[in-house]
């Protein structure tokens, strides 16, 4: 009987030692593609991480901090085990009390502040109490280009009489980091296809390319309306080399 006991006691200790949560740091990081450390500066990227099997989410939050070394990310030659972040890149961290192993998605939707050019990327893996994910972290890459079309605003209606020469287009284009973008740039503008489409009653009438303004990540154009009417301005990014897209739409209301 004195054994029974013990070998119960000896049972729900090693239970209650394996059901006790042990703290877990986790880091996760977003990534811009061909680019750099989504943080502060545009507004964060929203991180969910959820339990794989029952969707019920474990930690929500932003990254917060800079983009990152421009020279390390851009421009020297990558190796392998090569730590691609520093002290001040955007990062979202969070301790998880885990008392077992648990298969979790992580997903990531950003920029926060274009919100016109969010994109979600996710991931899965294992969480192993007390293994903390360090230094780079779970990294997820964000593709694409935040286009914000500037002018002409959304709805404006304009009177074909005031714009003899046609309506000036005017976007904003940046990398998902917010990093510039300008001939010759380390994100090199002419290496992109930036153009306006323009779309009446459904049907493209007129293409358009938009060109560097003289101000980073600005970039211009002009179209001139056929007559009065509803016209959708459709404009894009396009990287061939990176296969980096994006794009911005906007209405305009043309009368006589």
């Amino acid at each position: 009987m004195k054994h029974a006991a013990q070998f119960v006691i000896l049972f729900l200790s090693l239970s209650i030692g394996f059901l006790h949560a042990t703290p877990t740091k986790v880091v996760v990081r977003a990534l811009a593609k061909d680019a750099k450390f989504i943080g502060t500066s545009m507004g964060g990227a929203l991180v969910v991480i959820r339990a794989a099997e029952s969707g019920e989410v474990l930690a929500r939050g932003y990254t917060s901090g800079g983009t990152g070394d421009t020279r390390k990310l851009m421009q020297e030659p990558f190796t392998r085990g090569m730590q691609l972040s520093n002290e001040t890149a955007a990062k979202y961290e969070i301790t998880l009390d885990l008392t077992e192993p648990l298969f979790v998605t992580v997903e990531v939707y950003a920029p926060m502040a274009q919100r016109q050019s969010m994109v979600m990327g996710s991931t899965q893996l294992w969480l192993i109490p007390g293994k903390n994910i360090t230094g780079d972290g779970i990294l997820i890459e964000i593709p694409g280009f935040s286009v914000d079309i500037l002018s002409p605003q959304a709805h404006q209606e304009i009177s074909l009489a005031k714009v003899p020469d046609g309506i000036p287009i005017r976007i904003n284009l940046a990398m998902m980091c917010g990093c510039p973008v300008s001939p010759g740039g380390v994100w090199d503008s002419a290496q992109y296809e930036i153009t306006a489409l323009i779309s009446r009653d459904g049907h493209v009438t007129d293409t358009i390319p938009l060109t560097y303004a003289g101000q980073a990540s600005t970039f211009e154009g002009v179209f001139k309306p056929a007559g009065p009417g509803i016209y959708e301005i459709t404009a894009y990014a396009f990287d061939a080399q990176h296969v980096n897209t994006g794009l911005d739409k906007t209405t305009v209301i043309v009368s006589e």
